[in-house]
Order: C-alpha cells, then structure tokens, then sequence
C-alpha cells in the first residue's frame, strides 16, 4: 500500500506513526532536492537563428547528490538495500532516481526517490551555426535540382529503350507485367538508368559535403535541462510533468523465501518496539538527507 495511509480505526496511532515517516522524509527530500539543483541562466539560438535567454541546471549534481546519499548510508550499518542511482531517457524526459528498501521482522519499505525534467537541444550563440546552415540549405537545393534532372534524364532514357523494344504503345499495367515476368528486361533498364547517374559525379560529391557540413553543425548543438520544482505523486510521474518524486510501499512480506507480499496488514499486530525500529530506519535516511 502506498504512504500515506487513512488515519482510521483502533490502530490509528500506528498508522499516525508510519504516516510521519512519509511526511518527515518528503519535506526533507524536496528541501535537499531545491539545495541541489543551481539554475544559470544562458542565451541559446533557435533554428531560425534567433538568440533567447533560458534557464537550465546541471543534472550531475543530483547523480553526485544521490551518490553521497548512498555512501553515507552504506557506510554505516544500515539494514537498508539501496539501487543505487540510475537515469532513463525516454524523448525529450529525462528521470534521475535512487531506491531503497528495508526490512524489519515481517514489514517490507519500498522508498522512490527522483526528480523528473525534460532536455531541449538549441545551437550555441555563433555566427558559424549561421554560415554552416546556409551552406547545408545551398547544398541541398544543388542536389536536388540535379536530381530532379537524373530523374528527367532517367525516365527519357528508359522511354526510348522500351520503344525500341517495341513497347511504345503499352499501357503500364501490361508494361508492368512484363517487368515482372521477364527480369532480363528490368534488368537491363536498371542498367541504363545506373548509367544515367554516372554522368552527375557532382551527386555523391555534394553528399559527403553535407554529411561533413552537418557534423561541423552538431558540433555546436548544446542540450539545455528544463524542470519545474514541484511536488509529483507516481501518476503525475507516470504523465511526463516535471517536478520531484517521491514515494513509498508499505507491504507485510507473507513468506521469507519467495519473497511474497501482502498489501493486507494488521496494523494492532505491530508491536512498539517493531514501531520504533521503523522509526530508527527513516530517521537515518531522514538525518542523512538534513546535512547535505
């Protein structure tokens, strides 16, 4: 089940309790989080060359943040197993996380601990990102109008073969049969087609230059990192907003070796010093999280 609980029935404290390790490790997850992350801001230019002031932030304090947060836990003797950081891509989101779980007795905690951003790639502030894109647009309308000629070429070529093949007065879809049952047909106008394109060297010429043109461009290509600092529970997560995640399990683990769980829990059967081993467990990610 996910924290936090209805604060209902006899066993009302003890979910009172186990609530506040949720409340306490959120406020001090969030508020180390707003240490962690430093915006800057920077003027970046758009595809059409116009320069706009952004803000980012480096993602890399968050992986040594978390990086620190293991250590330290790890360091003492701590019943929490910890995954230690990892990062995804999925488009333009990007997801920064660490999880931890403990044990006690029979009760299972399940912490998720991320932020979530998106990345935006805009061109560096230089006149050489103007220059190289005219250059590449230049390029490009060369080819192409010399291969709408190749085509033009191409297609006169192959209607005087097949006239002279005694062709001149079929409709395309026998023509089409006939390619397609006689190979050596097809053949021999894909011959005279390839024929065509050798005499335009320029082609293969002008894309390699391109090719070089683009990567001189994406050398110029910087990636800016957009998030919003708000509070996200798993759905808001799972929809792409941006923001800190955090959330946690509470399940009684129901049988040691395989592992399996019940989300089904008497919380009358918790004993106070069960409770308190609980509390000591938070506290330590909690007190870890308050120095940083």
């Amino acid at each position: 089940m996910r924290l936090p609980l209805k604060e209902k029935g006899k066993d009302k404290d003890s979910i009172v309790l186990i609530n506040k390790f949720h409340d306490d490790l959120k406020e001090e997850f969030e508020n180390s989080i707003r240490k962690n992350i430093v915006t800057f801001n920077t003027k970046v230019m758009l595809a059409d060359f116009s320069v706009i002031d952004i803000s980012s932030f480096d993602p890399n304090h968050i992986v040594k943040f978390f990086n620190t947060l293991e250590k330290l836990i790890t360091s003492r003797d701590s019943k929490w197993q910890i995954v230690s950081v990892q990062s995804t891509k999925s488009d333009d989101l990007r997801r920064i996380y660490i999880q931890f779980s403990l044990e006690i007795e029979a009760y299972y905690f399940y912490v998720y601990m991320g932020i979530q951003f998106h990345s935006l790639f805009y061109y560096q502030v230089d006149k050489e990102v103007i220059n190289l894109s005219k250059q590449i647009r230049e390029a490009e309308s060369l080819n192409n109008n010399t291969k709408s000629e190749i085509t033009i070429e191409g297609d006169r070529i192959i209607k005087e073969e097949l006239e002279k093949l005694g062709y001149k007065e079929v409709d395309n879809s026998q023509l089409f049969e006939e390619l397609f049952t006689k190979s050596d047909l097809a053949d021999k106008l894909i011959e005279k087609a390839a024929q065509v394109e050798e005499n335009y060297p320029s082609v293969e010429k002008t894309d390699t230059l391109i090719d070089n043109l683009k990567k001189k461009l994406e050398a110029f290509v910087i990636e800016a990192y957009q998030i919003n600092l708000a509070s996200l529970d798993q759905n808001k997560m799972l929809q792409g907003e941006e923001g800190m995640v955090i959330y946690i399990d509470f399940e009684m683990i129901k049988n040691k070796k395989t592992k399996e769980k019940t989300s089904v829990i008497n919380f009358e059967k918790i004993s106070k010093e069960t409770l308190s081993e609980m509390k000591r467990g938070f506290d330590e990610i909690t007190q870890t999280l308050a120095i940083q």
